[in-house]
């Protein structure tokens, strides 16, 4: 543009001292043009509306497609624009995200792409940034659209019997033979209809076939909250495999809290690590039911970190527990325990909870604190890591 500039104030001078007509028609000729097409560049990036539509959050292996839609309000047309969308290594498909279309007068342009949600986590997609000019090369225009798209990723979900547990898994609602409540999801039989009866507990199909009113029975059991207890204290894990083994505990806290939310069973989340969105302690969410409060869970945990800890879990536990109500579950997801550990799950299970630990990384003496928890009425599990679930499916 600069170049172009000196080159015509060159040729005026050149014809104001030669006297050369054609040269003061060139000077006009290129002159024009290069104004007009300042204008022309400057009006069209100034009506040019840019639109992102694209979903806030997806689940791990999924592709959610992006549409960028551009609308040129302008009499004039965009003869080329390069588009050039900003996305994260961990979203990056095979698609092309640096492309040049064509946005003709008046009209519209759609352009959609796809990302690959290859790893869990809080991305922003964005900046675009957007590059035009003339036909002739005099002019060249650049637009960044700095509103970015936030995307969450939420961790991998796996049935517990991929996970390595037992069969008859230790979670979700305890039966009782104290008749607190009765569940309306465990119907355990009919029987005649009684004054005072709900009507939202007759079986009206039973009563019609024995022409008689009948109300459905229900197993009597304790709705007792579950707290999940990630442990994700860098110090913990082995210096080898600590991000593989970490993950393995979001994705086995993802599951659980998920199996939970399922089961209609109130679950929260305490853990040690980082938000690495606030950069600040991860919050603890109390417990809670329903699907928002599950997609609040795993939102939580897509933005999960680990942290170097200065307080052992042994010592922070406890202080996490305060408060507790008597008879909840608490899972605890950890790459180790010892005896200290231990003792402080037993002070939990002491204090009327059912306390469960589930080791998410080889501990060689896990056999020995496998039995030593039994003792202390704290059931420990191994759970399978992720490259084990070949085997156990076969």
């Amino acid at each position: 543009m600069h170049n172009l500039f000196w080159a015509l104030l060159i040729l005026f001078l050149a014809g104001v001292f030669l006297r050369m007509d054609w040269v003061y028609y060139l000077v006009y000729v290129l002159g024009g043009v290069w104004i007009f097409s300042h204008w022309w560049i400057r009006r069209v990036l100034q009506q040019l509306d840019v639109y992102r539509v694209m979903v806030d959050h997806a689940f791990l292996g999924e592709k959610p497609t992006v549409k960028l839609r551009f609308v040129n309000r302008s009499w004039l047309p965009l003869a080329w624009l390069q588009i050039q969308e900003q996305v994260p290594l961990d979203l990056k498909d095979a698609s092309e995200y640096n492309k040049i279309v064509t946005i003709a007068s008046r009209s519209s342009l759609d352009h959609e792409y796809q990302l690959y949600c290859k790893r869990r986590g809080y991305y922003s997609v964005g900046p675009l940034q957007l590059r035009t000019g003339d036909l002739f090369g005099f002019v060249n225009g650049a637009r960044q659209e700095n509103t970015a798209a936030e995307l969450t990723v939420y961790p991998q979900v796996l049935p517990l019997d991929k996970l390595g547990l037992p069969s008859r898994s230790p979670f979700g609602t305890l039966a009782s033979r104290q008749r607190l409540f009765e569940d309306p999801a465990r119907v355990s039989g009919v029987r005649s209809y009684s004054s005072g009866d709900s009507q939202r507990s007759i079986h009206w199909k039973a009563s019609a076939r024995e022409n008689a009113l009948l109300v459905k029975k229900f197993q009597p059991a304790i709705a007792l909250n579950v707290a999940i207890v990630l442990d994700l204290d860098r110090n913990a894990y082995p210096y080898r495999g600590e991000i593989g083994f970490s993950e393995w505990a979001i994705v086995l806290a993802a599951s659980v809290a998920s199996h939970l939310a399922g089961q209609r069973q109130a679950v929260g989340l305490i853990s040690n690590g980082l938000d690495a969105v606030t950069e600040q302690p991860m919050p603890a969410l109390p417990a809670r039911t329903g699907q928002g409060h599950l997609m609040n869970i795993l939102s939580t945990l897509a933005r999960a970190e680990m942290q170097r800890n200065e307080t052992a879990l042994a010592d922070w536990l406890p202080r996490q527990l305060v408060g507790m109500e008597w008879g909840a579950t608490i899972v605890l997801i950890t790459p180790m325990v010892n005896e200290t550990t231990l003792w402080a799950l037993h002070q939990a299970y002491r204090r009327g909870s059912n306390v469960i630990a589930l080791i998410c990384a080889p501990q060689p003496d896990f056999e020995q604190m496998q039995s030593q928890s039994k003792k202390l009425g704290v059931q420990l599990y191994k759970t399978a890591w992720e490259r084990d679930l070949a085997a156990l499916q076969g």
